[in-house]
């Protein structure tokens, strides 16, 4: 009796200390990208580099790097036509937020009590867009796999070790097809298209389509998201493993948002 007592209660503990490991390695899942969300944020990074300007200025103080964040391009009429690049000083990429420019993925995993949505993303994305006589015509698109951050940090090693951070830093995607572009988009509407190109992820090429939304803000500013779902080992990735882990889906979903601006 004493005996099975003990055990009940040694089985208790494991359980709890299992779920209490769960809602801690999980970490707190963000949302998918999505245009009309990255807009409302870029609104407020906005009104936030406006009142930091204001006070600033208020305080006698002068900021070399004021207004860089608040500076809309000035001489934009609604002609959509022309180069745009990846704004790198908007907001400032975290998983609270999702704010500014940032690109990741998302794939789903089974630990040994739950399932979870682990999340990778870099804020560091450069690169710029082309369209002439209302067509995507060009797009080139680096994102820096060194930076990488995960919802849960313990991840992020062995993310960076999957996609073959050290020995290929960086990722691109560079579009092979122009795209038609719906009127809408000139007039402020978010409209909704598919773009092929080469997507370029540890020292591997594969001609990848993904799905795109976009709006152009009166501002001057563009917003733009897209995912496309890969398969990993048609990039030589191998999902990292650790003693929790079950199983690791073998694809995911790679996403980005940016904020772009004419340049």
């Amino acid at each position: 009796m004493k005996k099975t007592l003990i055990r009940g209660v040694i089985a208790a503990v494991l359980l709890l200390v299992l779920a209490v490991w769960f809602f801690f390695f999980r970490g707190d899942t963000p949302d998918a990208v999505d245009v009309e969300a990255a807009n409302e944020q870029l609104d407020a990074d906005l009104a936030a580099a406006a009142a930091d300007d204001d006070n600033a200025a208020a305080d006698g103080e002068v900021d070399d790097d004021a207004g860089e964040a608040t500076e809309a391009t000035p001489d934009f009429d609604g002609d959509v036509n022309g180069r745009w690049i990846v704004d790198d000083e908007i907001g400032d990429f975290d998983f609270e937020t999702a704010s500014g420019s940032f690109a990741g993925f998302r794939v789903d995993e089974e630990l040994t009590i739950g399932e979870v949505v682990a999340v990778g993303r870099s804020g560091g994305v450069s690169g710029s867009l082309t369209i002439e006589a209302n067509q995507l015509v060009a797009a080139e698109l680096t994102v820096d796999m060194t930076t990488i951050v995960s919802n849960d940090s313990r991840r992020e090693g062995a993310i960076r070790g999957a996609v073959g951070a050290s020995t290929h830093p960086t990722a691109t995607f560079v579009l092979t097809e122009p795209v038609a572009l719906p009127a809408g988009l000139a007039t402020g509407e978010t409209v909704a298209v598919d773009a092929v190109g080469d997507l370029t992820v540890n020292g591997v090429t594969n001609s990848t389509t993904f799905t795109i939304n976009a709006l152009v803000r009166d501002d001057g500013f563009g917003v733009i998201t897209g995912s496309t779902n890969i398969v990993f080992e048609d990039f030589d990735v191998t999902a990292p493993s650790a003693a929790i882990v079950v199983s690791v889906d073998d694809n995911g979903i790679v996403e980005f948002q940016l904020i772009v601006a004419k340049g």
